[in-house]
């Protein structure tokens, strides 16, 4: 199969118009992001697989391989992102519900990549990462390629109480957009509150426990917190 070149811009408009989905920035890998992605992978792509439900990136290497596979552990992610592909692309997809550290008994066979997005952030503790890495090593094809993305979170916020007061004032100013101020509250705003740094785990019922609060306390105003439940 040829390697098709990935105008992100217009596959991504092209997709969710079909699917007829909203989706909001600053959640699954944007335009941009999705690029780097496909200029990772290898030209005539046998088997791809997707760590996940990501529709971007399954739109995007389904373009890139003969077959792909999509792995998710979450019945509840499969019923919801099915459908998220592209109809013209749906005859090559397989979507399998089961644990990506038996990838190997998952697949027909080595793939010539496999994508996530994010994926570490799903699995507690620490200590697990190194299992899902050895999977995915020891599923890969001899040449093939994992690529991902993950979340880093900067010293100077965990040093820094209620950092969620600086992005509120900087987003009422203007000086950062909806996307950013929404993704940056959910990852950022509650460490103080959610974040265990001995863990390395930022416990998102506490995060959303939390944002509830201060929209009921005047803090957030209606669209605040709507966007920050995006």
């Amino acid at each position: 199969m040829a390697n098709i070149e990935w105008n992100s811009d217009v596959v991504y408009s092209r997709i969710m118009s079909q699917t007829d989905k909203k989706r909001y920035a600053a959640g699954s890998p944007d335009p941009c992001e999705v690029g780097v992605y496909a200029g990772c992978l290898p030209e005539n792509s046998s088997i791809g697989v997707v760590l996940g439900m990501t529709p971007e990136l399954r739109n995007m290497a389904a373009q890139h391989c003969s077959q792909l596979i999509s792995i998710d552990h979450s019945e509840a992610a499969i019923a919801t992102y099915k459908d998220w592909l592209a109809p013209a692309l749906r005859h090559k997809e397989q979507v399998v519900h089961g644990d990506w550290s038996a990838l190997e008994s998952i697949l027909p066979e080595a793939p010539d990549f496999i994508l996530g997005d994010g994926v570490f952030g799903n699995i507690v503790p620490v200590d697990k990462y190194s299992n899902l890495l050895c999977a995915i090593r020891a599923a890969l094809s001899r040449k093939g390629c994992f690529v991902t993305r993950h979340c880093l979170m900067p010293e100077a916020v965990l040093d820094k109480p209620e950092h969620r007061r600086d992005l509120l004032e900087k987003f009422r100013r203007h000086l950062i957009d909806e996307a950013g101020f929404g993704l940056s509250m959910r990852l950022q705003g509650y460490v103080d509150i959610a974040y265990d740094r001995a863990g390395f785990v930022l416990d998102n019922a506490k995060v959303f426990s939390a944002v509830d609060r201060d929209h009921e306390s005047g803090m957030l105003s209606l669209s605040e917190y709507q966007i920050i439940r995006r």
